[in-house]
């Protein structure tokens, strides 16, 4: 569980640092400098939706981690 745990977590800081933030959206769709933004299916949707599964991977990995190291001590 542990090394669910610790993956799970390597993987929601790394796919976290890959989004870009809310001001470069921003910035880019008033400059028209970037209109992959507006494509079905792009890079930040799939970033986005990595994060959401890993955060949750992530949180119940914990928490069994933690029933189990209760229940073991």
């Amino acid at each position: 569980m542990m090394i669910v745990s610790m993956l799970s977590g390597v993987g929601l800081v790394v796919t976290v640092s890959l989004q870009t933030s809310k001001a470069e959206s921003f910035s880019a769709a008033m400059g028209g400098s970037d209109s992959s933004q507006f494509r079905k299916g792009s890079r930040e949707e799939l970033l986005a939706r990595l994060t959401k599964y890993l955060g949750i991977i992530w949180i119940l990995s914990c928490l069994v981690g933690a029933v189990l190291w209760y229940h073991a001590h």
